[in-house]
């Protein structure tokens, strides 16, 4: 990467023409910036820069301070660069695809390519309208047409998917009440592991472990008056770690309250598009290898806080 011989506009001059930029195109974009001044920071802008044209190369060759940035409708975004010269005074206007569809490396065949345009911010705009989002757009929708739109949801494709889920999360709690009877464990250890032991006893996808881990740790966390937020909550693992210190009898109540609370009658088979994604592991070659309940050394890494 070189420094462009001729500077390029200032800081200011920049913001100044994204900000006229964002106010003249179709919909509502909302100018900002992004720093370039590390090769992190530029890596990241380049692994989502969607072009193979001027920004990719300026952007490669040109040490930028910061470059202009434009969010849009639907997760659009448009990266701002000032052109160097022989061109100083234009600039750059390239898409960067969505955060949510991975990496512009992965889909270089679609890329819509960006475009140099005028620093008049109103002739700039109706380039930008005209030529480059079409294609942005275009690309977007290529790549969204990959999603299979005739898929279900899991656990809302059938009235009984959501009492399988809760059963299974019950049945979990039964099981770690098992075991924190019947060997030395705590409250975590007698969770840690049995999420695909309980996805096997139910039918359920093994993908489904995870979640299932997760719904009995808040089920059980809730029992003990240590509510959490969500899933996500970045408290759960110190709760968890207040749970652990009560007594062994009290851990034992919080897992039979949890359990109780998850309590009804055992579901019927799923029907349909949710009985797709289960394993019938009876006729599975997986089913042999799988151990009849678990063990002490089952793996605890997918507990959160674990």
């Amino acid at each position: 990467m070189t420094t462009s011989p001729t500077p390029a506009p200032g800081r200011h001059s920049l913001a100044a023409f994204t900000e006229a930029l964002a106010s003249r195109l179709p919909d509502r974009w909302t100018p900002s910036s992004t720093p370039l001044t590390t090769s992190d920071a530029r890596n990241n802008v380049h692994a989502r820069l969607w072009d193979l044209a001027h920004a990719s190369w300026a952007l490669q060759t040109v040490v930028y301070d910061r470059a202009g940035l434009l969010r849009g409708p639907g997760g659009r975004e448009l990266l701002v660069l000032p052109r160097p010269h022989p061109h100083a005074g234009q600039y750059i206007v390239a898409a960067l695809l969505p955060e949510a569809l991975g990496s512009a490396y992965d889909h270089e065949d679609l890329a819509p390519h960006g475009i140099a345009v005028d620093p008049d911010p109103p002739r700039a705009a109706s380039a930008v309208t005209d030529r480059l989002l079409p294609r942005y757009d275009r690309a977007i929708r290529q790549l969204l047409a990959g999603i299979d739109s005739t898929a279900d949801l899991p656990f809302t494709s059938h009235r009984t998917d959501s009492p399988v889920l809760r059963h299974a999360v019950r049945t979990l709690l039964l099981v770690a009440e098992l075991r924190l009877a019947d060997e030395s464990y705590d409250v975590l250890e007698a969770l840690a592991g049995g999420g695909e032991y309980v996805c096997d006893r139910v039918e359920l996808d093994y993908d489904m472990a995870p979640l299932v881990e997760a719904a009995a740790v808040q089920a059980v966390l809730s029992a003990a008056g240590l509510p959490t937020g969500s899933l996500f909550d970045p408290g759960i693992p110190a709760q968890l770690r207040r749970l652990s210190a009560r007594s062994p009898a009290d851990q034992y109540d919080v897992l039979r309250r949890a359990a109780e609370s998850l309590a009804e009658p055992v579901p019927s088979p799923r029907l349909g598009a949710a009985r797709a994604r289960t394993r019938i592991l009876s006729t599975s070659p997986a089913a042999a290898a799988l151990p009849a309940r678990p063990t002490a050394t089952a793996s605890r890494t997918s507990v959160p806080g674990r």
